[in-house]
């Protein structure tokens, strides 16, 4: 282990949970309810620190977990948009993307997650996208909805784009691939949003086998 995460390691097992990313080192229109931001280091510090009482959850979609693969240590994939194949125009009219609509169940989603891993509205939540221009908007959800202590991972999964240099445009700088921190192509079941979808959840017993309920307050 690197003499920086073992330090890191050291203070997270100290220490009450605190932002480890002061919000002055934070986009304005990233900023949170909660004002609790980490790096990609920094969340798997934590995590891997207590990883039964911590729960990380990537929020991108499951098509991009499929082609640019999910972090060793997220408990589940909760998506906070959804792929779609409605166009959207750009302003210059040639370019566009496609829309992502909310998912109107992530909320409750991340409530049953919590719950099958035996934890609660007030336990720590780590929630991770592809950047971090998700996270934000998920982490104001969930304090919507009663969640206590919600950190945003404020590099994502894949980076934040360069500004100039060779590499100008592309993601890679810092984030969780970058940094070289554990990932797979290789998907688990037991941490797809299937498990943890209310509409799927049925007489509260998941597809995959596991039991999941409501969250306990």
């Amino acid at each position: 282990m690197q003499e920086g995460t073992a330090l890191l390691l050291a203070l997270v097992l100290s220490a009450t949970p605190a932002s480890a990313v002061d919000k002055s080192q934070v986009k304005e229109k990233w900023h949170t309810p909660f004002h609790l931001y980490l790096t990609a280091q920094e969340a798997y510090a934590m995590k891997t620190a207590d990883p039964e009482g911590w729960l990380l959850v990537d929020i991108r979609t499951p098509q991009e977990l499929r082609y640019t693969g999910v972090a060793d240590q997220v408990d589940a994939n909760i998506p906070y948009r959804v792929d779609s194949t409605e166009w959207r125009e750009k302003s210059d009219g040639i370019h566009g993307t496609f829309r992502r609509p909310l998912n109107a169940d992530f909320e409750a989603a991340v409530g049953n997650v919590l719950h099958a891993m035996g934890l609660t509205k007030s336990s720590p939540v780590i929630i991770m996208c592809t950047s971090s221009s998700r996270a934000p908007h998920a982490a104001r959800a969930l304090h919507d909805a009663g969640f206590a202590q919600v950190y945003t991972q404020v590099e994502g999964f894949e980076g934040i784009k360069a500004k100039s240099g060779e590499h100008k445009g592309k993601r890679v700088v810092a984030g969780w691939k970058n940094e070289g921190l554990p990932w797979s192509y290789h998907l688990q079941a037991s941490k797809m949003y299937f498990n943890f979808d209310p509409k799927r959840v049925v007489e509260g017993a998941s597809p995959a086998g596991s039991r999941v309920r409501s969250v306990r307050e």
